[in-house]
């Protein structure tokens, strides 16, 4: 029996705990290390997940070798940075989205991923975990097949509130944190790869329409993790300028359009991210927080609803929807279905194999950064414009 994987954490938020989570309910994957970034915050974060080395910082995991896989969980800002040096060290690399603030950033990134799997064997991913979705995976295998014929409009959303009032506050909304867009960097990114990963085709223009609702916030003295709830704590006025909510217009490679709004201000939609496809003979729409159904619709017959069952749905190989129908499986199955697609990957790669899988590669996640860089320009120069072309690199 091959000896396990062996992953490691940098970061210790709330990302980083979900990972966390996904590796200990995967076998012949070991969660050996986390690397913090304040002081103490890797020693209770392997505290409370039973992970056994706690680094002070990313560069000291990086060194361990025994380390095989490196689970990048920091703010957006260094994404990249680390996702280079942990390539750089030998490491798989799975990097949360945004791969990174700016495609100028994000385009080495692509060679680099491509070299190192070439000659290495490194697998490299960057986690949009909507893929992986059982009826997800379903629907892209159907769309691809021509079932409901060519896609004319994908149009949806992806809303939240937990940034509606102006004392909740998150590292998000520091540009030099987050980048200077947050709504469509940060939930944006998950529509718009779902989109172009459903249609198997890239967006190629954008118009795009940005608002700030609060230009300035009330900052807690004291961190304050990803989505806790408000405190009756002391604060300091912080100016803000990143957008709260977005309307965005979409030409795609393929002639289909598309338009999707994205907010974190919209009051009582705690993770609304809808996802509807028309096509020549039916319509598809997803609600991803009723995952495990999706409704068909006809025009001439009656419509359907498709419910999550394994033995009737086209899956790929590593999909681990492994419960029967009517027991549900939801947003924690989805990412760990993606981290058992990497680590199927990697195990397959140490061995000299190759395996088809869903995983976004990051010739796909630098496509996602240069949207975002496209809807910004677009928000600011009030017109039309066109995505930076794809990098035909193999990532």
């Amino acid at each position: 029996m091959a000896d396990p994987l062996r992953a490691g954490i940098v970061g210790t938020g709330w990302s980083a705990g979900r990972h966390a989570e996904a590796l200990r309910r995967l076998p012949g994957v070991e969660l050996a290390a986390v690397a913090g970034h304040e002081p103490g915050s890797g020693e209770v974060f392997a505290a409370a997940h039973g992970v056994t080395a706690a680094y002070a910082n990313a560069g000291e995991l990086l060194e361990d070798p025994s380390i095989d896989a490196v689970h990048v969980c920091t703010i957006n800002a260094v994404h990249a940075e680390q996702a280079r040096d942990a390539l750089v060290a030998g490491k798989h690399v799975l990097c949360e989205k945004p791969l990174g603030v700016s495609a100028a950033e994000t385009a080495g990134l692509v060679s680099l991923a491509g070299e190192a799997r070439r000659e290495r064997g490194l697998v490299s991913a960057v986690c949009f975990n909507y893929r992986h979705y059982p009826v997800i995976e379903h629907l892209r295998s159907t769309l691809a097949a021509g079932e409901h014929g060519p896609v004319h409009f994908v149009h949806g959303a992806y809303l939240q509130d937990w940034l509606l009032l102006d004392t909740d506050w998150s590292w998000r909304l520091e540009e030099e944190a987050g980048g200077r867009s947050r709504a469509v960097a940060d939930i944006g990114s998950h529509w718009s790869d779902l989109a172009q990963h459903l249609l198997g085709a890239p967006a190629a223009e954008v118009l795009a329409d940005l608002t700030t609702l609060h230009h300035e916030r009330r900052r807690p003295v004291r961190a304050r993790q990803t989505f806790a709830a408000v405190q009756d704590e002391e604060t300091q006025p912080v100016a803000v300028g990143t957008e709260d909510f977005a309307t965005v217009l979409l030409r795609f490679a393929n002639g289909a359009r598309g338009s999707f709004v994205v907010s974190q201000t919209s009051a009582g939609h705690k993770n609304h991210l809808t996802m509807n496809v028309d096509c020549a003979r039916a319509s598809v729409a997803w609600d991803q927080e009723r995952p495990e159904r999706m409704r068909i619709g006809r025009r001439d017959a009656p419509n359907l609803e498709l419910v999550r069952d394994p033995g009737q749905l086209t899956l790929p190989d590593t999909s681990r929807s492994a419960l029967p129908a009517g027991h549900p499986e939801g947003w924690n199955d989805a990412l760990l279905d993606l981290v058992s697609a990497f680590y199927a990957t990697a195990a397959d790669a140490r061995a000299g194999r190759e395996r088809a899988s869903s995983l976004a590669t990051f010739a796909d996640g630098h496509r996602i950064v240069q949207l975002v860089d496209a809807i910004v320009e677009s928000h600011e120069r009030r017109a039309w414009v066109a995505v930076g072309a794809p990098l035909e690199v193999g990532a």
